[in-house]
């Protein structure tokens, strides 16, 4: 009780630092657009630990404790520190190569890609509403061709409104993934104890021995976390110096692609199969539950050897065998349906207090907590304003209510079940291409059913669909509420900082993208974002050209998806011992996983050598070392991004999407 008392005393986020977060804001969205849309170096918002962000509190950290030894009473508290987190992380996740980045490029590729042969103009153009995409090819020609700026008053005018109008958008999406985290966190966090090891590090880095009960955790001055930093910070400068220098030697983190090898039948189905050796991904690896990460790369071989046996079968005669997009989109729903009839009875409770306190508004108080962030009841008067608005939009926009329902209920669903992966497996990245509402909506009703105005709208929402999975806003909210738990906060507060995060993450995201597209040209030099933006409005041009009927093969690969992953869950829930949990077979069908299973493997074998021989002290010991390898890879590889935007030179890249 007295633990609640002192949560209920002190927030989490305070309005300077709120402040300190959004003055960081667009600095960061403005590197963030440089690393990845100018010069094509790291890629931060495809891995769920972001390198940028951990760069930058590292900052914050060094600096707050050089001015605490001139003013300690003044200093940032660790709570304060990652707030100035958790905001960076929801900006970020917007502002990543996958969200925004293709939804700047969705609002003017359908115009400006369209031509005789394609026939864009007579296909989908009409249904593209005027005031969520660029129809002036007047306007779209300097942001294509370059040498312009944005700040011409013609620009300005004719972007205004589309941007406003997706920026509400965001806002309404980022409020209900707020209120479903909400309900979704004392049962995760305080019920089911879930791992989150992706905050490990932050909330590590944020620690002091100022206050006794933490004397002698500092994780900063910790010599094993230095010996990890020299090695891997170590590789970063030397391969950095002999990017810019080619005379210098040079350690290969990038071994070899072993597809080059397998060049005959069976072999030649292999997809995407690296050997690496990303010291980062090592230190990620080390921090997650072992059985889960053994999960990780073992499903990857797994589906490795179906493509092997399905070409020597000569199944591979079946369209895109062994369908990892349709399997794929069969375990998320069976991960969720688990996990929603594991915890039915906290989430019949908590919703049941939520229609209490609408129909009731008296009793709110009384069944609420103040040390939640809200009460379940305005959880879920949230959710449905947020829903509404979400909603309103979609009709204006042109897409049916009904079609419009399904496929927001589907994109939380999917968030939902991305959000549990991340608290519990905590992967140096998740992939779940395909798997989204776009694709399970036109595989069970059909595009011809679903017509063409509500395919038109729905490409506009590709930014959702395609790849944006790998940089989802929604875990980090999790993850920050998550801290603020360990940290013994309340968290009411911290909503009001996500929130601001995304305002600013959106419109400082936009400025960046339009900044130096008028600048540079989106075609010329910034070609790469483009290339979602493309694919999407191919496929719809395909859609709306060969109608389909109902996918049967798809829908027959969901199904062995959604059996394969209940019998898993089913073996883990009676033999304890059983290592493969279907987490991992979730996240590893795609490309990704091909450049990180090598170093998962080794950091496994690590990692279950130290436990079998030493014990848990020893485990403990060793893990301020694996953090010091993310550390030092995340510092070098920021630190030559740096250099490279500011004398506009390429510069060694220590991880590439």
């Amino acid at each position: 009780m007295s633990n609640l008392s002192h949560m209920n005393n002190q927030s989490f986020a305070t309005w300077r630092s709120v402040l300190i977060g959004a003055l960081l804001i667009p600095l960061n969205s403005y590197w963030h657009i440089q690393m990845t849309l100018v010069w094509l170096m790291n890629f931060p918002a495809i891995l769920t630990l972001l390198f940028n962000v951990i760069f930058i509190l590292l900052l914050l950290v060094a600096s707050n404790r050089l001015w605490a030894q001139y003013s300690s009473h003044t200093a940032l508290r660790q709570s304060e520190l990652l707030t100035i987190y958790t905001m960076l992380c929801t900006s970020t996740a917007l502002c990543g190569y996958d969200m925004m980045q293709c939804l700047v490029s969705l609002m003017g590729t359908g115009i400006w890609y369209a031509t005789n042969e394609n026939e864009w103009i007579t296909l989908f153009s009409h249904y593209l509403p005027d005031w969520l995409v660029i129809k002036d090819t007047d306007i779209l020609t300097p942001f294509y061709s370059g040498e312009s700026s944005f700040y011409l008053s013609k620009h300005l005018t004719v972007w205004l409104v589309p941007i406003v109008c997706w920026t509400a958008f965001i806002i309404s999406l980022i409020w209900v993934m707020i209120c479903i985290n909400v309900l979704l966190r004392k049962q995760w966090i305080e019920h089911e104890r879930l791992a989150y090891p992706i905050i490990e590090l932050p909330y590590n880095m944020t620690i002091t021995n100022s206050s006794p009960a933490k004397k002698g955790s500092d994780l900063l001055t910790n010599r094993r976390l230095w010996a990890g930093f020299a090695i891997s910070g170590g590789i970063g400068l030397l391969n950095g110096a002999s990017h810019l220098y080619p005379s210098l030697p040079s350690i290969p983190i990038w071994v070899t692609s072993l597809n080059r090898f397998a060049t005959t039948k069976p072999w030649n189905a292999i997809f995407s199969m690296n050997i690496t050796l990303y010291p980062f991904v090592m230190g990620l690896g080390f921090l997650m539950p072992l059985s889960l990460a053994v999960s990780y790369w073992a499903f990857y071989l797994f589906w490795q050897f179906q493509r092997i046996v399905g070409s020597q079968l000569g199944l591979q005669s079946l369209p895109g065998f062994p369908s990892p997009m349709a399997q794929v989109r069969g375990v998320w729903i069976a991960l969720l349906l688990y996990v929603a009839w594991g915890g039915r009875q906290y989430f019949q409770r908590v919703l049941r207090q939520g229609v209490t306190s609408i129909l009731r508004p008296g009793r709110d108080k009384a069944t609420s907590c103040d040390a939640e962030p809200m009460s379940p009841g305005q959880a879920v008067v949230g959710i449905i304003i947020g829903l509404s608005a979400i909603l309103g939009f979609c009709r204006l926009a042109g897409m049916s209510y009904t079609f419009a329902f399904w496929f927001f209920a589907i994109y939380f669903a999917l968030s939902i079940a991305i959000t549990r992966i991340r608290a519990e497996l905590g992967p140096p990245a998740h992939d779940m291409y395909g798997a989204g509402p776009d694709y399970i909506l036109t595989t069970i009703l059909s595009s011809r059913r679903i017509g063409p105005q509500n395919l038109s709208v729905m490409t506009l929402f590709f930014w959702l669909n395609r790849e944006s999975y790998r940089a989802h806003p929604m875990p980090h909210q999790l993850e920050g509420f998550k801290l603020a738990s360990r940290t013994r906060k309340a968290s009411h507060r911290l909503i009001v900082a996500i929130m601001v995060a995304a305002v600013l993450g959106a419109i400082s995201c936009f400025w960046s993208i339009l900044h130096v597209g008028y600048q540079l040209g989106m075609e010329s030099k910034l070609y790469r974002t483009t290339w979602f933006a493309r694919q999407g409005y191919t496929i719809l041009a395909s859609r709306l050209a060969y109608q389909t009927e109902v996918s049967y093969l798809d829908l027959g690969f969901m199904g062995i998806g959604f059996i394969f992953t209940m019998v898993l869950l089913a073996v883990r829930s009676q033999f304890l011992w059983w290592p493969f949990h279907p987490v991992g077979y979730a996240v590893s069908g795609w490309w990704i996983i091909g450049r990180l299973w090598f170093p998962l493997f080794i950091s496994t074998i690590f990692k279950w050598s130290i436990l079998r021989f030493g014990g848990v002290g020893a485990y403990r010991k060793t893990i301020p070392f694996f953090q010091g390898l993310i550390l030092g890879d995340f510092v070098l590889g920021s630190c030559w991004s740096i250099i490279g935007i500011l004398f506009e030179i390429p510069t060694y890249v220590f991880w590439g999407g």
